[in-house]
């Protein structure tokens, strides 16, 4: 019985969607995130040098994390999560991303 009211739950949580219907979107480290983080620094009794060096490392992952990291809802985590056939049939999608129009024969 609870499989079925958890996804019920997760159909009305997704015709509700905050996400406006994106289940994944690549993380975003805006430039007002950067600065929020310098603000919350300089109330920190760090020298100037360590906090200098802070800053660059958050700027470095933020760069870096904007490639790599993807924010997703979490009704599409947990059915990822639960149903591994649904997750490796995604990879093989993405593995596989673009072939269907190189084939000459579609």
């Amino acid at each position: 019985m609870g499989d079925i009211l958890d996804e019920a739950t997760a159909l009305i949580r997704c015709k509700e969607c905050p996400w406006y219907k994106n289940c994944v979107t690549p993380m975003q480290v805006s430039a007002e995130d950067i600065a929020q983080f310098r603000l919350m620094m300089q109330g920190a009794n760090l020298p100037e040098v360590a906090r200098n060096q802070m800053e660059d490392v958050l700027e470095n992952i933020a760069s870096a994390s904007q490639n790599m990291i993807l924010q997703s809802c979490p009704v599409f985590t947990q059915r990822l999560k639960d149903n591994p056939g649904l997750a490796q049939r995604i990879k093989e999608m993405m593995q596989n991303w673009g072939k269907e129009e190189e084939r000459p024969d579609k």
